[in-house]
């Protein structure tokens, strides 16, 4: 009975975070807001970033994906614990998934226009994106996002801590 109590108390403590770790969230939570902004810039200024082919779907493809990571990085920071964040990291994984998936398929975005948003002394940190190079990401995330997505839910239902 000990051995069993021994290793709840250390799996309940590998699934905690430090402080360290919280604060951390705190950064991701806010570079998620920064790049919501910065696509919402687009879509409300209308600046041709987004072409004819955006619409209700690729909006929600583009973005329900962070949305469901700020939640994800919120359980982590207010509870300390990473278990009940599983689930969300998981459908952000799957949400990241189809997006990067129906986005090579259907490519609603002009990167010619991704810098507009941005004061005219910093656009050449993003004037080099071409569209054939945003589509370098969409790959990757087409491999990791099933990947993410069933380790988060692998360790969800395990118990496994990190």
């Amino acid at each position: 009975m000990t051995t069993l109590n021994s290793m709840n108390t250390v799996e309940r403590r590998t699934d905690e975070i430090g402080l360290g770790q919280r604060v951390g969230e705190l950064f991701v939570v806010a570079g998620t807001l920064l790049l919501i902004g910065f696509y919402n810039q687009h879509l409300t200024q209308n600046t041709g970033f987004f072409t004819e082919k955006f619409g209700t779907l690729e909006a929600f493809l583009l973005f329900g994906p962070p949305s469901f990571s700020l939640v994800d990085a919120i359980i982590q920071i207010v509870t300390g614990h990473r278990r009940m964040a599983r689930p969300f990291e998981a459908l952000s994984g799957v949400l990241m998934t189809l997006g990067a998936l129906w986005f090579l398929i259907q490519f609603p975005f002009e990167f010619a226009h991704l810098p507009d948003v941005l004061p005219e002394g910093l656009r050449f940190l993003l004037a080099w994106i071409t569209n054939d190079i945003a589509r370098i990401p969409l790959i990757i995330q087409l491999i990791a996002g099933p990947i993410t997505a069933l380790v988060a839910m692998w360790k969800f239902f395990t118990g496994s801590p990190r």
